[in-house]
């Protein structure tokens, strides 16, 4: 996939990632469909979960492509669009792995604020990239009670393969959230939580470094690797 396949398909994906509640091996792992499957696309799409991913990505692409918005209006819809969809929360929580546990309330405090405008800023950013693509659920499958696999392709144009998407979600309280998002294969949340991991690593276990990394990026000082989703 091209670099400008992949940043349109980010569009869709919103961002960005992942949950403290379960482990990171079992989180990447894929499992077999049950008998809760619904295996064709239109099936899937009159699933509750199916039809929550549909649906945010259709309104995901009605943002992009009204014109009558203006910059600041389309940023603020995508934004509020964004956090409705994805458990910042437990993504965030999930993302620094142990260091939580050994932060101060503030650093949390402070990193939860940074880590959901690093999520806004990164999708808002990669707004810019979107070229007429197409957005279709294509089957669910549920992984627990609680969770679904959502699968999902971006349609590009010119005839390219289309780019598979795959959206963890979690029912809780009957609130749909998305956990995560698996792109060819790749868990997105799993790749953040590794790049967070390297910098809490050099900073012996601590917030202080990658809080100092966070401000910097929305500052546009810092740099970020490519394939991260800054949650």
């Amino acid at each position: 996939m091209s670099k400008l396949s992949r940043e349109a398909y980010l569009v869709f994906a919103l961002q960005l990632i992942p949950c403290a509640l379960m482990p990171v091996a079992g989180w990447a792992q894929a499992t077999a469909p049950t008998a809760n499957a619904a295996s064709s696309p239109e099936q899937a799409q009159r699933t509750p979960a199916g039809k929550f991913i549909q649906d945010l990505g259709n309104n995901a692409l009605g943002v992009i492509k009204d014109k009558s918005l203006t910059q600041t209006q389309r940023s603020e819809k995508y934004d509020n669009l964004l956090r409705s969809a994805f458990d910042l929360k437990t993504i965030g929580h999930f993302v620094v792995g142990r260091a939580w546990d050994a932060a101060t309330p503030e650093q949390r405090q402070e990193y939860m604020q940074l880590f959901e405008k690093l999520v806004v800023k990164t999708y808002g950013d990669r707004m810019k990239f979107y070229s007429g693509e197409s957005f279709r659920v294509t089957s669910v499958r549920s992984e627990s009670e609680k969770d679904f696999m959502v699968s999902s392709e971006i349609v590009h144009l010119g005839g390219q393969q289309p780019t598979r998407v795959d959206w963890r979600v979690r029912q809780d309280n009957g609130k749909l959230a998305i956990i995560d998002v698996i792109v060819d294969g790749v868990s997105q949340s799993v790749t953040q939580r590794q790049e967070y991991a390297s910098i809490i690593e050099r900073d012996n276990g601590k917030l202080d470094k990658l809080l100092t990394d966070m401000r910097q990026r929305l500052q546009g000082q810092g740099t970020q690797p490519e394939n991260s989703n800054p949650q």
